[in-house]
């Protein structure tokens, strides 16, 4: 036993001899400056601002980003070539300030909120990667890359929001006021509303006001997206003929109080807002044609009381849509004839001792008569299927997990 401490400590003082002699041979270091409070909450933080909207243009060539001082108060709007790695600038400092201003001019504080919380774009590119859409607090401006130009395209004192490019990129789509529009970046026309109706002649104004005000084509609602996620609520068929969108009927939801303590007058707001057990707003899709006409409801459920977290095209003339159930635990995925408004529900996902992650993950292929669908119904890892459509059948991948339930459309 006393050979062995006798080896074990020897070698203990080869070792801490050695760390000596590194740390004598080991060249000074300057002493590190202390990082402080003022420094960590820093406009720009420690390690300086990072860019801000960085997006690919659609041909695939360019990188574009949004580059602002610490502050935050002046930028310029940048893109690098993917090919070569060339950096230049696309808008300048002082185009960028009047048509995509900083986020602290905005003096509404719940509307600087709202743009910071869910990360709204200042900036769009065209389908034709020749143009950009600017979103300048509301107003929308169309700026030619060739030229160095922009052309406002709405002026109105309410706010457009939600811009989407057709996909030929001759309109935009935006909602206003509760309501869809469309308007020709052209220039040549103006906007045409989608769902506006017009009023007959001896009603009540203000009553048609209140009632207008709960209707909201195209928008989304507090719950939709703090509860669910949901960043937009209309979108283009894949040829342009026809734009599906989700109305929201919010008469039946509670208002809440919301007080803005900033200014020298506070100031009240109501915001629709149902507490656990208050009725959610009534949902429907419906789809309209882009140069306006009517409206072609789509009835998916006899339940009211549901969610339509997720939906879209499959292919011009088809949608789908996802419905849950209230509880969440229960998710239905429907096919839908946008020209009939025919639908047939043909999967169910389903996790009676927990929920159903409503996602993004669903995906149309090229094909445009398959999809992947993610389905995580035990506590295994996401898996991935695929269903023909629209005469569906289930279709698992080697590692699916077929305990969703798909049917046949007819």
């Amino acid at each position: 036993m006393k050979s062995l401490l006798f080896v074990i400590t020897i070698h203990l003082l080869i070792l801490l001899s050695a760390g000596r002699a590194q740390t004598a041979a080991a060249p000074q270091t300057a002493t590190p400056k202390q990082l402080t409070i003022e420094q960590i909450f820093a406009e720009g933080g420690v390690t300086g601002r990072a860019p801000e909207t960085i997006k690919w243009s659609p041909d695939g060539t360019k990188v574009s980003f949004v580059q602002r001082d610490d502050a935050g108060e002046h930028g310029e709007l940048w893109y690098v070539d993917a090919v070569t790695g060339e950096k230049k600038i696309l808008a300048s400092e002082t185009k960028l300030s009047q048509l995509a201003p900083p986020v602290s001019r905005i003096k509404d504080e719940r509307e600087k909120e709202r743009v910071t919380r869910y990360h709204v774009a200042a900036y769009t590119w065209s389908p034709d990667s020749k143009h950009l859409l600017f979103d300048s607090h509301g107003q929308l401006w169309y700026y030619s890359l060739d030229m160095g130009t922009a052309v406002q395209l709405t002026s109105s004192p309410d706010a457009s929001e939600d811009p989407k490019f057709s996909p030929d990129g001759k309109r935009l789509a935006y909602v206003r006021k509760h309501n869809l529009y469309v308007h020709p970046v052209s220039g040549e026309e103006g906007e045409r509303p989608l769902t506006r109706e017009e009023k007959e002649k001896g009603k009540d104004k203000d009553k048609d006001k209140d009632k207008d005000d709960n209707i909201l084509n195209g928008e989304v609602d507090w719950v939709y997206a703090e509860e669910l996620a949901v960043r937009s609520n209309f979108f283009w068929s894949p040829e342009g003929h026809e734009i599906i969108f989700l109305q929201m009927d919010e008469n039946r939801v509670p208002t809440y109080p919301i007080t803005d303590w900033l200014p020298t007058h506070p100031r009240v707001e109501q915001e629709k807002y149902p507490k656990a057990g208050d009725p959610n707003p009534s949902v429907r899709l419906g789809v309209v044609g882009s140069n306006g006409g009517k409206v072609h409801w789509i009835k998916l459920t006899d339940d009211d009381d549901t969610y339509v977290p997720r939906f879209g095209w499959i292919r011009e003339g088809w949608a789908w849509a996802e419905v849950l159930n209230r509880k969440q635990d229960v998710m239905d995925l429907y096919f839908i004839d946008a020209r009939s408004g025919r639908s047939r529900k043909v999967l169910t996902e389903s996790s009676p001792d927990a929920w159903v992650n409503v996602n993004d993950d669903f995906r149309i292929l090229k094909s445009g008569d398959r999809f992947l669908w993610t389905t995580c119904v035990t506590a295994t890892p996401t898996f991935i299927s695929t269903v023909s459509a629209p005469k569906t059948r289930w279709r698992p991948t080697p590692n699916s997990n077929a305990s969703s339930k798909a049917e046949t459309m007819r």
